[in-house]
C-alpha cells in the first residue's frame, strides 16, 4: 500500500517479528480507516467516466491504460473491434437498474456502434454475445436480435478454443440464446462447451487456468468461474436440477466469499461474482449474495481508483485494476464495464470507501 504515514509501535522479541513477518508475507493487510459509505450504484456510476475517456471518434474504445505512481496513466494504444461491448453491458444493465433512459441511449448508440465495427469482422465478435442479448431484452431492438442469431449460428460452426474462458463463454452464450429463441440445437451446442471448459481445468489443454488455492480435497482453478457461471445460466433457462446442483457443489466447495483474494486476476474473479449472484437469483439462498458482496468490497477496496481523492489509487477516474494495486498496473475496458454490470445487480448494497492515501 502507497503512501502510509509511518506508526511507531513498541514491541518486543518474538511479537515484533511475528508482526513483521505477517505484514510483508500480506497475511496481514493494514485496513484504513473508513471515509464513508457508496452505494454499488454510487460506484458504477462514477465508473462511467473511465469508458467516456476511452471512447474513440470512430466508435471504438481504446481497450487499456498503463498506470504507475509517478506519471500516472497513459493509453497503451490497443484497440479491439469487440471492447464496446463492455460499454453495452454497463449502459445496459445501469438502465435496468435505475430505468434513467440516458442509460438507455446510451446502451443503444453503444450497441449500434459495436454492430457496425464488427461488419466484416465477425469472427472477432463471436464472443459479445452475451453482452447483445442483454441489449436486445433491455430494447426488444429486432436488429439486436438478428446480429445474436447470426454469430449464433456462426459460432456453431466454430469449435476450435481449447480454453477454459472462451469454451465458458461460449457455453453461456448459447444457453442465453436458447433462452431466446427455444431452439434445442443451442441447448445442446451449450452443453458441449460446458465440457469444453470443464476438460480444459486440466492445466495440459489450458496451461494459464493454474490452480490458486485449495480446500480439503477440492483445487480451485484461476478461470473455473467462467465455467461455473455458464452452468448456473444452463441450470436456469433449461430449469436443470444437475447443473444446479454442480454449481452449488462447486460454490460450497470453493467458498469464494472467503478465499477471494487468492484469485490473482479481476478477469478471474468477476465471474465468480456473476455465479454467486446468479446461484442467489437461482436459489434465493443469501449465502451467495453474501459471497458476491465480500468479494465486491474486497475488489472495491483494493482494485478501484476511487474518484474520492483521499482513496484513490492513480488518477481516480473510477477504472477497475487488472491485478491488485502495485506501484504499475493495468485498467481495461472489459474490467471497468463488467465491474459496472455486477455492481448493478445489487443496487441497495452499500459498500466501504477505505482511506488509501
Amino acid at each position: 500500500m502507497k503512501n502510509i504515514v509511518p506508526v511507531v509501535i513498541v514491541l518486543v522479541g518474538f511479537a515484533a517479528a511475528a508482526v513483521i513477518y505477517l505484514l510483508y508475507s500480506g497475511m496481514l493487510t493494514l485496513p484504513g480507516e473508513e471515509i464513508k459509505k457508496m452505494s454499488s450504484l454510487e460506484i458504477a456510476k462514477s465508473s462511467l467516466n473511465f469508458l467516456s475517456d476511452m471512447k474513440r471518434s470512430d466508435g471504438r474504445y481504446d481497450y487499456s491504460t498503463n498506470c504507475n505512481d509517478t506519471s500516472g496513466c497513459t493509453k497503451t494504444g490497443e484497440v479491439y473491434t469487440q471492447s464496446g461491448a463492455w460499454a453495452v453491458l454497463a449502459y445496459s444493465s445501469l438502465y435496468k437498474a435505475t430505468g434513467n433512459q440516458q442509460y438507455l441511449q446510451k446502451m443503444s448508440s453503444e450497441a449500434d456502434d459495436l454492430i457496425s465495427a464488427c461488419n466484416g469482422k465477425e469472427d472477432e465478435c463471436m464472443w459479445v454475445l452475451v453482452q447483445m442479448i442483454r441489449a436486445y431484452q433491455t430494447s426488444q431492438n429486432p436488429d439486436y436480435l438478428a446480429f445474436v442469431k447470426n454469430l449464433g449460428d456462426r459460432l456453431l460452426a466454430h469449435d476450435d478454443e481449447k480454453d477454459v474462458m472462451l469454451s465458458g463463454i461460449e457455453a453461456r452464450e448459447f444457453a442465453l440464446i436458447y433462452e431466446l429463441t427455444g431452439e434445442q440445437k443451442y441447448l445442446t451446442a451449450a452443453r458441449a462447451r460446458l465440457e469444453k471448459s470443464k476438460a480444459a481445468w486440466d492445466t495440459a489443454v489450458d496451461e494459464y487456468n493454474v490452480p490458486v488455492y485449495s480446500s480439503g480435497s477440492f483445487t480451485m482453478y484461476r478461470f473455473a468461474c467462467w465455467t461455473e457461471v455458464a452452468e448456473a445460466e444452463i441450470a436456469r433457462v433449461a430449469n436443470d436440477g444437475q447443473s444446479r446442483a454442480n454449481v452449488i457443489s462447486f460454490l460450497n466447495s470453493a467458498n469464494i466469499g472467503v478465499n477471494y483474494k487468492n484469485i490473482d486476476q479481476l478477469t478471474a474473479l468477476q465471474p465468480c461474482v456473476d455465479t454467486l449472484l446468479t446461484t442467489y437469483k437461482l436459489t434465493g439462498d443469501s449465502q451467495y449474495l453474501d459471497g458476491a458482496k465480500a468479494a465486491a468490497q474486497y475488489i472495491i477496496t483494493y482494485r478501484w481508483d476511487s474518484p474520492q481523492s483521499i482513496a484513490k489509487k492513480y488518477n481516480g477516474d473510477g477504472a477497475f485494476l487488472f491485478e491488485l494495486y502495485t506501484g504499475e498496473n493495468t485498467k481495461t475496458v472489459t474490467e471497468t464495464g463488467y465491474m459496472i454490470h455486477l455492481l448493478s445487480q445489487m443496487p441497495s448494497e452499500q459498500f466501504n470507501i477505505l482511506r488509501w492515501n
